[in-house]
């Protein structure tokens, strides 16, 4: 990515902040079943022991994990050539180059950016209240699909911006 023209936004401060706290609670958890498990033998025949219990405790530290360590990257940048998006829902990072998006659509705090690729049509989703700097954001990215020849259409609460039927 060319580093001069790239634009960067991070996560809200607060997303880390949930991360945290999620892995807090699951360092408690874990502590206090471990702790039970230690000292009082009988607790191994109860609930504590259940496979149920360790699968979530696994899933609390991988989500807080997840949540917490994402935050140290942007959640999106955009330079001359590609948009790159790192939804929290998605493990990996989605490059999409400009000439590739064939539209947005827009809900409330919803994202959903339609792109190509050699396997046909994929879409990704974005939460637009993790972006800090949301209407820079916006701003950005219809500025740079409006001056590639897209079109603007609201649908009730729904915003969409689309290539004109000539150009697909």
């Amino acid at each position: 990515m060319n580093r001069t023209a790239a634009t960067s936004f991070s996560f809200r401060p607060w997303v880390r902040r949930a991360g945290l706290s999620i892995v807090t609670v699951a360092v408690f958890a874990t502590a206090a079943i471990v702790t039970m498990l230690t000292v009082s033998p009988a607790a191994r025949f109860g609930w504590m022991s259940e496979r149920v219990v360790w699968v979530y405790l696994g899933v609390l530290w991988l989500g807080g994990l997840r949540v917490f360590l994402a935050t140290f990257v942007a959640i999106a940048e955009a330079d001359d050539e590609r948009l790159v998006v790192r939804p929290l829902h998605q493990l990996g990072r989605r490059a999409i180059p400009w000439s590739r998006i064939r539209g947005t659509e827009q809900s409330g705090d919803r994202l959903i950016i339609y792109y190509d690729t050699p396997r046909g049509m994929r879409f990704v989703a974005l939460n637009l209240n993790l972006v800090k700097g949301r209407r820079e954001f916006l701003a950005l990215l219809d500025g740079r699909l409006l001056a590639r020849g897209f079109a603007e259409r609201t649908v009730e609460r729904s915003r969409y911006l689309s290539r004109s039927g000539a150009e697909r």
